[in-house]
């Protein structure tokens, strides 16, 4: 499932206390409201981007009943909501005259490629369908729908999905595509269930001798790159042949997504189709990475709580990681952090040449 942590979970805005507002909220004044009121902020920000706000802002600031009339909404209501979203940090207002602020012009204008405007059916779908569900879910240790067979019977969500994926993606690629380890004079990528396959078109890009093959259930390559060295095999990962001979194996937001026996199977799997010394690079977030503050563990363990609820996945340590890679024929697994790529870390491993114990 996705990598990165905004609004799985009613998303915590950038919505911050002053001294004052802290205070009353840690001596408990005020009730504990603002789980909820981030529940409607995130609400505030899909329907800013679907009536196409950040657009009509992206062409020029603009006053409320300015922006009203260019967009054909009602202008008492809109005044409202741009307040909001300027509190929530997604606009400025200078003058009575509103404008887009980085956030907002990076994630939420169309013509952005890092845009996440179509990804925000997945946002609303798993923080309304997906969550009122969870104490099930706490109750029972599995997902009360599991995401991934929603994703192929549900084509707009599917679609939502891989464009949220995409975004973050093409965000990352290069800063990963630079360390991952390729073979000088070309070789073959085996990318699993990539999807979009940014990543391999991203390595393309990098190393003209290098192909790739993308392999993902059929919904989810509707959404893949074009690229002449990158061919899309429509199948399972975990049941279907994968082929064998591969130098390169990437293995981006999948760990999260599988219980230990699939992540066990899906190794041994990988290991058979890379050539002898073939490196495997799994992407995923890990617990025992460095945290800068209570605020990012607490979004990695929301994070790690939404796998469990939607996939039945979750987690895992980067070492615990290691350990199943070592079971199933890897050696030499190493942790790297790609700079510019904060949500996505690294491990890298290659497969043990027959002569090593």
């Amino acid at each position: 499932m996705g990598s990165a942590a905004p609004a799985f979970y009613g998303r915590r805005v950038p919505l911050f206390f002053n001294p004052l507002e802290a205070a009353a909220h840690r001596l408990s004044i005020a009730p504990p409201m603002f789980d909820y009121f981030n529940t409607l902020g995130l609400h505030a920000l899909v329907a800013a981007a679907r009536l196409r706000v950040f657009d009509a802002l992206r062409e020029r600031p603009s006053t409320a009943d300015g922006l009203a009339t260019t967009l054909t909404i009602d202008p008492r209501t809109a005044e409202v909501l741009l307040r909001v979203l300027a509190g929530l940090g997604y606009l400025r207002v200078k003058g009575g005259r509103y404008r887009l602020t980085r956030t907002s012009r990076t994630w939420f204008t169309t013509d952005s490629p890092t845009s996440l405007v179509a990804g925000l059916e997945f946002w609303e779908r798993t923080a309304c369908v997906i969550w009122p569900r969870l104490a099930e879910a706490v109750r029972d240790g599995s997902p009360v729908t599991p995401f991934y067979e929603l994703l192929e019977s549900d084509a707009a969500l599917s679609r939502s999905f891989q464009a949220w994926t995409a975004a973050l993606a093409r965000r990352q690629a290069p800063a990963t595509a630079r360390i991952i380890p390729v073979p000088r004079d070309g070789g073959h990528v085996l990318d699993v269930g990539g999807s979009h396959g940014l990543f391999s078109v991203e390595l393309l890009h990098r190393h003209p001798g290098l192909r790739a093959t993308v392999l993902d259930l059929p919904q989810a390559l509707e959404a893949a790159a074009d690229h002449p060295r990158l061919t899309l095999r429509a199948g399972s990962f975990l049941d279907d042949d994968l082929g064998e001979g591969y130098d390169v194996a990437l293995l981006f937001n999948i760990v999260h997504g599988l219980d230990d026996q699939e992540v066990a199977k899906l190794f041994a799997r990988v290991a058979a189709a890379l050539n002898p010394g073939g490196a495997i690079v799994i992407g995923d977030q890990f617990r025992d990475s460095l945290m800068p503050g209570r605020a990012s563990r607490t979004l990695l363990d929301l994070l790690d709580l939404n796998y469990r609820v939607a996939t039945g996945g979750r987690v895992r340590d980067f070492r615990e990681v290691a350990r199943m890679l070592r079971a199933a024929g890897f050696d030499r697994p190493r942790h790297r952090r790609p700079l510019r790529s904060v949500v996505t870390e690294l491990a890298v491993a290659v497969v043990k040449s027959p002569s090593r114990p």
